[in-house]
C-alpha cells in the first residue's frame, strides 16, 4: 500500500481505492450528453415533450456527480497534492452543471406553460433558447477540458518516461544496471540555478534538475519556480507528505548528491 496521507472525508475511498477516478466519470460523461440533449430539444421542437424531462434528469444526475467528483477530488488532493488546473476546471464543471440544470429546468417549465396555454414564446423564447444553447456549449467545453487535464495529470509522465531515457552510446546516460550518478553538488551550486532557464532543487540529500518539469507540474509552474535554487526538502514534504507518485516523478530528474557542508 502506498504511504499516502490519510483523509477524513467520507468521499475519500471506495473499496480501499480513491473514489475520485470513479466519480469523475459521471459528470464528464453525463454533462456533455445532457448538454447535447438540450441543443437537440432546442433545435427540434416536435420532440420537446418527449425528451425535455429525460434531459433535465440527466443534467440533475450530472450535477450531483460533479459535486461528488469535487469532494472526492479534494480528498484525493490531500493524499497526493493539488492537481492545479484540473482542480480549478473541476470547480468550473460543478458550476456549469448547476447552471445548466437550473437554466434547462426553468426554461422547460416556462416553455411547457406556454405550450399548455397555446401562447408562443416569441422573441423572449428565442433569446432564452439562445442563451441556454450557449450555456450548453460552454458546459461541453468545460467538461472536455476537465477530463483532458485529469488524464494528463495521471498519464503524461508515464507515457513520456521512455522518451526521457537516453539511448545507449549517446554519451548522455549510463549503461543498463549501472549505479546512478553520485556527483556531489554543493548548495552554492544549486543556488546558481534559480530560475526557469535552469532550476535545480535539493531534496533529502539529492539534487534534481527540474527545469523541464516547471511547465508540466500539475500544481502550476509557480510551485516549482518558488523553490528553484534551494533546499526544498521541507516544502516538498509539506506538500506531498510522503506520497509515492510525486517521489517517483521526482526521481527522474536526479543529477547528483548534495555535498555535506
Amino acid at each position: 500500500m502506498h504511504p499516502l496521507a490519510a483523509s477524513a472525508s467520507p468521499f475519500d475511498l471506495a473499496f480501499g481505492l480513491p473514489l475520485h477516478p470513479l466519480a469523475v466519470h459521471v459528470p464528464v460523461v453525463l454533462l456533455p450528453l445532457g448538454a447535447l440533449g438540450v441543443l437537440f430539444v432546442l433545435l427540434v421542437p416536435s420532440r420537446r415533450a418527449q425528451l425535455a424531462w429525460p434531459v433535465v434528469a440527466v443534467l440533475g444526475i450530472a450535477m450531483v456527480g460533479a459535486l461528488v467528483a469535487r469532494l472526492s477530488g479534494e480528498a484525493l488532493a490531500e493524499r497526493v497534492g493539488s492537481p492545479g488546473q484540473h482542480e480549478q476546471l473541476g470547480n468550473w464543471t460543478l458550476a456549469m452543471a448547476t447552471i445548466l440544470f437550473a437554466a434547462t429546468l426553468g426554461w422547460w417549465l416556462w416553455e411547457r406553460r406556454a405550450i399548455r396555454r397555446r401562447r408562443p414564446t416569441g422573441v423572449m423564447g428565442l433569446i432564452a433558447g439562445t442563451v441556454l444553447a450557449a450555456v450548453a456549449i460552454g458546459a461541453v467545453i468545460v467538461a472536455v477540458l476537465t477530463g483532458h487535464t485529469g488524464a494528463t495529470a495521471v498519464w503524461q509522465d508515464r507515457i513520456a518516461l521512455p522518451a526521457q531515457t537516453a539511448p545507449a552510446g549517446d554519451g548522455g546516460g549510463a549503461d543498463d544496471g549501472a549505479e546512478p550518478d553520485q556527483t556531489e553538488i554543493t548548495i552554492g551550486e544549486v543556488a546558481q540555478h534559480d530560475d526557469s532557464a535552469s532550476c535545480w532543487v535539493a531534496i533529502e540529500g539529492t539534487v534534481y534538475d527540474v527545469t523541464t518539469w516547471i511547465t508540466r507540474h500539475p500544481g502550476g509552474p509557480d510551485r516549482i519556480l518558488g523553490i528553484c535554487g534551494t533546499d526544498a526538502t521541507d516544502a516538498f514534504t509539506a506538500q506531498h507528505g510522503g506520497a509515492a507518485l510525486p517521489a517517483e516523478q521526482l526521481s527522474q530528474f536526479a543529477i547528483g548528491a548534495l555535498a555535506e557542508r
